[in-house]
């Protein structure tokens, strides 16, 4: 039935029995439902609170991993940078001046003093406060001086030996707080919002407060520090200052280090008059409903007819497309609103584009509801596919062109994608442009709905050929040791290198052993030196056994070894070294002595997590450190650096 006619009927209804419904009602069940609802309401526009929320955090993150991980910037931090600067100068200029809510964006080296962005060669006044604050946490400047007078938000990160940190405005009708706070009014305006920073400093969009503690009582306080994640929490009431009595709800999104909503309304609110109100709606609806019934059922559908229509313009690719001729009603406000949320659609969608654009790797999203895959505009620059839709079907991650032995592997993959499930062998060769096969990392993020369904999936591919093709090339030029018949000391090293790099890429853990046998000496001294290789031998193919799918093994010299363990989060390394040590204590039976040896190893390890930038030789050092803890301490053991 459509909404005009239910509404028609609604409305003759509501003209004959509205007085027999309200007679039934008693002044202390209107009140008592009055307040469930009061109550219900606010804790809903904690809920609502998550999606602004999510967005300013997610906004401020993602602009700071973009600034970070651009390439003059790096350089700078990292004191490499060929023209002094000059290059992550204009960069972070730029960056503010292209978005209107950052204030300033400052790379700070070690010393406090500025070395590119705003206010570049000055020094830092606030150094030393923002350098104990943690990585990708949005506070209040509470540091830099009076709290209304430098009313910012500020975020940072380790970049090398600097700091990155981008300022945001947090006052003002276009703030990045006001923006919430000014929009998120509720119950007739009379609710309101208050954001607060993780470290209880807190702003209703027009500067800030340092101490939340001075504003609430010790309940709401204990609420704020006890919220996890995505939390909202009970009913809380609270005496204001200035002498307000509230009744409020808190929402948290990104935990510790994220920003907590909330949302709160004067608690004498719901008494007002709620029982006189209703009796005189019902009786106004009683003796209207039958005249005004066409005239009311025509007036709520013509807006939402327009809402509709604008949808499908903008569905059709129409951005500009807005609700024009907006009255100053209710529906004039939900017009306002309507238009208020496409044009952040828009400019979120601008600016995602413009991030993904600025990037060499190639985003896609596979919405479930729609059937639909979208690629981001650089995936002509890569491959020639081109879609006739964009319906799955004729997409292209079901006609991309794979390498015979990665084809099957990918379509079971994809087959799991739609469940939710991640790429498990995310590594695929497919052929691009130019017709060549080249390798491809794809990661991805399913998106789920409250009920915990998949959605929608978020990807990225990455490009890796080049150092894949070096890590080919590494191992079809590589020197093998004669004796073990592994890499000999210069491949190992090399490969390792080039085993870092993708690393990088894949964003995993790797880990470096290195092996020595314990009282090697022995065999060549009590037995002969060819029982001494017959010993090495029998070391290099229990390694090379242990670690084949995993990583690649190497002599280092004498009768030491390394051993790479490539994903080292899933591949344990502890685990791969306590195999290695039982395995040799089990011993062979020698040919040369005719007697079965036991071998004896220790074992240092080193890990590398997210220091991509780490040298081999440094690598290989600690692991060694590690290996001899392990002599002083026994022997016959690994330990880790």
């Amino acid at each position: 039935m459509k909404v005009k006619a239910v509404i028609m009927i609604a409305a003759i209804l509501f003209a004959i029995i509205p007085m027999v419904v309200y007679a039934a009602l008693n002044a202390s069940f209107i009140n008592k439902s009055g307040q469930s609802s009061f109550r219900a309401q606010i804790i809903e526009e904690a809920e609502n609170e998550a999606s602004s929320l999510s967005i300013i955090l997610n906004n401020a993150r993602n602009n700071l991993e973009v600034a970070g991980n651009i390439e003059s910037v790096r350089l700078a931090a990292a004191g490499q940078s060929s023209d002094g600067n000059a290059q992550a100068d204009d960069f972070l200029d730029k960056f503010v001046e292209e978005n209107p809510m950052v204030v300033a964006a400052r790379l700070i080296n070690k010393n406090g003093k500025i070395i590119a962005g705003t206010n570049s060669g000055e020094q830092f006044s606030s150094f030393e406060g923002y350098k104990t604050t943690a990585d990708n946490m949005l506070v209040f400047d509470a540091i830099s001086g009076d709290s209304q007078q430098n009313s910012t938000m500020f975020i940072k990160k380790v970049v090398n030996d600097c700091m990155l940190v981008l300022s945001y405005n947090i006052t003002g009708s276009n703030s990045i707080i006001s923006r919430v706070t000014n929009n998120s009014k509720f119950l007739d305006n009379q609710g309101s919002v208050l954001i607060i920073d993780s470290q209880g400093s807190w702003s209703a969009g027009n500067g800030f407060n340092k101490e939340l503690q001075n504003e609430v009582s010790a309940d709401v306080w204990a609420a704020v520090n006890s919220l996890t994640d995505g939390m909202v929490s009970d009913i809380v009431e609270y005496t204001a200052k200035d002498g307000t009595n509230y009744t409020a709800a808190l929402m948290n999104v990104g935990g510790k280090s994220g920003l907590t909503a909330l949302v709160r309304c004067p608690t004498n609110r719901v008494a007002n008059n709620s029982l006189t109100m209703l009796i005189v709606a019902s009786v106004i609806v009683a003796i209207l409903a039958v005249v005004a019934a066409i005239i009311v059922s025509n007036a709520v559908t013509r807006p939402l007819k327009k809402i509709e229509e604008t949808l499908e313009y903008i569905r059709n690719g129409d951005h500009e497309a807005r609700i024009g001729n907006v009255a100053n009603n209710e529906y004039g406000q939900l017009s306002r609103a309507f238009n208020n949320v496409i044009d952040e659609i828009v400019v979120s969608e601008d600016r995602y584009k413009n991030i993904s654009e600025m990037s060499d790797n190639i985003i896609f999203e596979w919405n479930f509801k729609t059937n639909e895959v979208v690629f981001s505009n650089n995936f002509n620059k890569k491959f020639s596919y081109r879609a006739s839709s964009d319906h799955f079907g004729d997409s292209f991650l079901l006609k991309a062109k794979l390498h015979p032995d990665d084809a099957e592997r990918y379509r079971k993959d994809l087959d799991q994608l739609e469940k939710g499930i991640g790429f498990a062998g995310n590594e695929y060769r497919i052929k691009n442009i130019y017709g060549d096969f080249i390798w491809v990392l794809i990661r991805t993020e399913a998106l789920k709905d409250k009920d915990g369904k998949p959605v929608k999936v978020v990807g990225v591919m990455v490009d890796i050929d080049r150092a894949k093709k070096s890590e080919q090339q590494l191992t079809e030029k590589a020197s093998y040791d004669a004796l073990t018949e592994l890499y000999n000391r210069e491949t190992i090293e090399n490969q390792i290198n080039n085993e870092i790099s993708l690393s990088e890429v894949r964003k995993s853990e790797m880990a470096v052993l290195f092996v020595d046998v314990d009282d090697f000496k022995h065999f060549n001294d009590n037995y002969s030196h060819a029982v001494g290789d017959e010993v090495l031998k029998f070391v290099a193919k229990t390694i090379k056994s242990e670690v084949e799918n995993i990583g690649f093994a190497g002599r280092y010299g004498g009768d030491e070894f390394i051993v790479m363990v490539r994903n080292a989060e899933s591949n344990n390394p502890a685990t791969v070294a306590e195999r290695i040590i039982s395995k040799l204590s089990n011993g062979f039976d020698s040919q040369e002595s005719d007697d079965h040896l036991a071998v004896s190893v220790s074992i240092g390890i080193a890990l590398i997590k997210d220091d991509y930038n780490t040298r081999v030789e440094y690598l290989i050092g600690k692991a060694d450190d590690a290996m001899y803890s392990v002599k002083k301490s026994g022997k016959s053991n690994y330990a880790f650096i």
